[in-house]
């Protein structure tokens, strides 16, 4: 028998089949797009996204490996914030609206006369702000009345892929639920107080669950429309960063996971609550973690590896070609001509809206210090020390806030890069550890969902199963030399945020 942990992402999803002993027996991976209707709107194409998640669980159980070993058990870890509205027969009315979609600022100046952000945030640990979706589903009622009539329940992603999978009565795992708005981290409830004052109804939500639960079975029907072949359990699963957090064994004391993706996020595991004025001022949102008995802090920055895209796809077509030609990455092209000498340049990442500290739907990246002297090359490595510049600018904030950081345990796509790992280490004083799983959204669903079934407990399955590789450690030297130039990146947002 075989577990699978499903990651669905903002980009695509990926699932992975895992024997009982933790080895990959199969995975399948699909992309999708976001779409954009209208300026600051963001949404998934629910139809499209939804029947590209089931091809990639139907590519796992099609895996002549997987059909001799067949799954038994499944669980998610999903983007967050991210909802759609569901009918009485179960059909989206509307498509899924994402983290990052802008729209509700004008429900979000009318939430806060009914409620202070301060209140707010000390109920939930979720500083109030654009991504979060209390304003935007007060945005459906106002705007899409008929459509906010219809609505039997909003369902977030995970709760969305239960429904999907044919589950009647679906749950909603803690730490997505810490990502709402309207959830009360010390009870683990759905804030009556908070959705009463804005006038929402507490029913149009599933009930909030712990991580690792059984809720129940996928259905006889979709099991053979996505080729399961054995009675198969679905156990909660969790946001995508606890999830990360946990794929890469950090449980408590200040292990931080460093998701290095098309987001760049900080997801720092603590053994209590952490809400003062520090994480509410930097927009750092305390959540319950995926792993039992924990929390997690996050800090983050939206466009990380996407910058780089950027630059690659927009800027460097000709460098794309070489690189290819030469049978190399893009990126090991560039940074095979870096040292640890500052660029001299600043560039500040926000291509999208900005994550923590600010928190600003209208910030616009920015690169300045340039001259005729000034090279692709320069402009690269200022994208690279703009990246470690913003993630180092967090890390002494949440410091500051009372939140301990003794390690850091890098994952994803960039984490390949060791100039980049090396660079950070020295900025930030602390050790970083690469680990060897790349997937660690779906090597924690399977912790979640074998344990849950009783497989193994979650500290057994991080043992035997979660790896490291290469270890970096700071550079004084390195640090001392860069210190003047973070302390003018710290100076850049604040001298232009006004032309925006």
């Amino acid at each position: 028998m075989s577990i699978m942990g499903i990651d669905i992402g903002t980009t695509g999803t990926k699932a992975i089949a895992f024997s009982e002993d933790g080895k990959i027996l199969a995975q399948a991976y699909n992309e999708y797009d976001l779409v954009f209707p209208k300026p600051k709107w963001v949404e998934f194409d629910v139809k499209v996204m939804w029947e590209k998640v089931f091809d990639v669980i139907k590519g796992v159980n099609s895996n002549d490996v997987v059909k001799k070993d067949p799954v038994i058990a499944l669980s998610v870890s999903t983007v967050g914030e991210s909802f759609t509205p569901i009918d009485e027969k179960g059909k989206p009315l509307y498509n899924t609206i994402y983290s990052t979609d802008a729209r509700s600022m004008a429900e979000l100046e009318y939430i806060y006369t009914k409620i202070s952000p301060e209140e707010l945030y000390s109920i939930t640990g979720y500083p109030p702000g654009f991504v979060a979706p209390l304003n935007k589903i007060l945005w459906v009622k106002n705007n899409l009345p008929e459509i906010y009539a219809k609505t039997k329940k909003f369902l977030f992603t995970d709760d969305l892929l239960y429904h999907n999978l044919g589950i009647k009565e679906t749950k909603m795992n803690y730490s997505l639920c810490t990502r709402t708005l309207f959830f009360d981290i010390r009870q683990k409830k759905w804030s009556k107080r908070i959705l009463d004052e804005i006038g929402i109804d507490i029913n149009l939500f599933s009930e909030p669950s712990p991580s690792g639960v059984e809720i129940g079975h996928v259905s006889d029907e979709v099991a053979r429309e996505l080729g399961f072949s054995q009675k198969v359990s679905v156990i909660t699963g969790g946001h995508d960063q606890p999830c990360a957090a946990l794929g890469v064994g950090a449980l408590s004391g200040g292990i931080t996971a460093d998701g290095m993706g098309t987001v760049e996020c900080e997801i720092i595991a603590t053994d209590e609550l952490v809400i003062n004025k520090g994480m509410l001022k930097n927009n750092f949102s305390t959540q319950i973690h995926a792993a039992p008995n924990a929390y997690v802090v996050l800090a983050y920055n939206f466009t990380s590896g996407s910058v780089l895209k950027w630059y690659r796809d927009k800027i460097c077509t000709d460098d794309k070609k070489i690189a290819e030609s030469k049978k190399i990455h893009f990126n090991d092209y560039f940074f095979s001509m870096l040292n640890f000498e500052p660029s001299g340049l600043y560039v500040l990442p926000y291509f999208s809206p900005s994550g923590t500290p600010y928190f600003d739907p209208s910030a616009k990246g920015t690169i300045t210090g340039l001259s005729l002297a000034s090279t692709k090359q320069d402009i690269f490595k200022a994208i690279i020390e703009g990246l470690v510049f913003e993630i180092a600018m967090n890390v002494e904030l949440l410091e500051k806030a009372g939140v301990k950081i003794n390690e850091l345990r890098s994952v994803g796509g960039n984490s390949i890069a060791d100039y980049w790992l090396q660079l950070k280490s020295s900025i930030i004083s602390k050790p970083i550890k690469r680990m060897e799983i790349k997937e660690a959204g779906c090597l924690a669903t399977m912790m979640l969902a074998g344990s849950s079934i009783g497989l193994f407990t979650i500290q057994e399955a991080v043992s035997n199963f979660v790896k490291s590789g290469k270890e970096f450690y700071p550079d004084s030297a390195v640090r001392e030399r860069y210190q003047e130039h973070f302390a003018n990146y710290k100076k850049i947002y604040g001298a232009i945020k006004e032309i925006f």
